[in-house]
């Protein structure tokens, strides 16, 4: 690839050119792990994660393009803007695995539904409870709600890990399995957010 203000060679996913230093466009190709510079793993390490943010942060920030002209300014917003997305869906572990699968080519789990008539039976009277506690100020129960929808999303969190160590520990296709697990997080995330608690992680 060529760089855009002086044509020298620039190297994949590179933010800047080595001869001009002008900044240079996304690469449509590069995917969150890429961009950021961390291995495609669901067991990114957080550390490393949080210094490529950091150091990106710097370089790519609009501040630091506030004198340039247009196309580089216009530039670092893209990469900024990227950067942060990539970020964002990289640090939280249930969000960087709906985005492992996503580049496996699996549907999104929002658009899975559990096919477990049990699940989906106690989520409607978990549904049953959270109405009836909203309605009479019960703040004991919504409390007791939230705190067992934060466990189950530990435990789920746990059980999805393992389902990726084994699968890039090449122990077969595991991406079904995930899958169903974080179709059923999304249902306990929606519980805890209703009952009014953050989730454990988000």
């Amino acid at each position: 690839m060529g760089c855009w203000s002086c044509a020298s060679a620039v190297g994949p996913g590179e933010p800047f050119c080595p001869s001009c230093r002008k900044i240079q466009p996304l690469d449509p190709r590069e995917d969150h792990f890429a961009f950021l510079g961390v291995p495609r793993s669901y067991g990114v390490d957080a550390g490393q994660l949080s210094r490529r943010f950091r150091d990106l942060s710097r370089l790519l920030h609009p501040d630091r393009f506030a004198r340039a002209g247009a196309r580089e300014r216009r530039l670092s917003l893209e990469r900024s803007t990227r950067l942060n997305d990539a970020y964002r869906t990289l640090r939280h572990d249930l969000l960087r695995a709906e985005y492992l699968l996503s580049l496996a080519g699996r549907p999104s789990p929002e658009a899975r539904t559990p096919a477990d008539a049990a699940f989906l039976e106690e989520q409607l009277l978990i549904r049953e409870a959270l109405a009836e506690a909203r309605a009479s100020g019960d703040e004991a129960t919504l409390r007791r709600i939230a705190g067992e929808g934060r466990e189950r999303l530990e435990r789920l969190r746990t059980e999805v890990a393992a389902l990726f160590a084994e699968e890039e520990a090449g122990r077969g296709d595991r991406r079904g399995e995930i899958a169903r697990c974080l179709a059923r997080a999304r249902y306990h995330e929606a519980a805890v957010a209703e009952a009014g608690g953050p989730p454990a992680g988000r």
